[in-house]
């Protein structure tokens, strides 16, 4: 019962995230505006994030080499994640319970990845 409850929770959330991410890609199609990277307008440098949207919309065109370009980092965290998302949600596995050792794995495995991420690419050298 309970996780039937969960379950439902989770599909209301994800039915609302992906409903406001299709309208602001409509909002984008129409307008050619974009919500601004605060972090890179203050500094100047790019986060583990900037490209997301842009990367997004390559996506929803299926313009994966150019979405690669966008955000390296999060075009391929971005699947992983999803299915780590499907299998939490269809099997519901204590594993994958916030307080699991695997999901606290998982999670900072993400963050390092993004803080390295974000490092990397704004140095001299390097172009991403």
């Amino acid at each position: 019962m309970i996780d039937s409850h969960k379950r439902l929770d989770l599909i209301k959330a994800t039915a609302i995230l992906i409903l406001i991410g299709v309208l602001y890609y409509i909002f984008i199609n129409l307008t050619g505006l974009s919500f601004p990277c605060v972090f890179h307008e203050i500094t100047g440098l790019k986060c583990p994030g900037c490209g997301a949207t842009h990367m997004m919309t390559h996506l929803a065109r299926l313009e994966f080499f150019e979405a690669f370009e966008s955000n390296p980092l999060l075009f391929f965290m971005f699947p992983f994640l999803a299915v780590i998302f499907l299998i939490k949600l269809i099997f519901m596995p204590k594993w994958l319970d916030s307080k699991s050792l695997i999901y606290n794995v998982v999670m900072i495995f993400c963050c390092a990845a993004a803080i390295v991420f974000g490092v990397v690419r704004n140095l001299p050298m390097i172009n991403i």
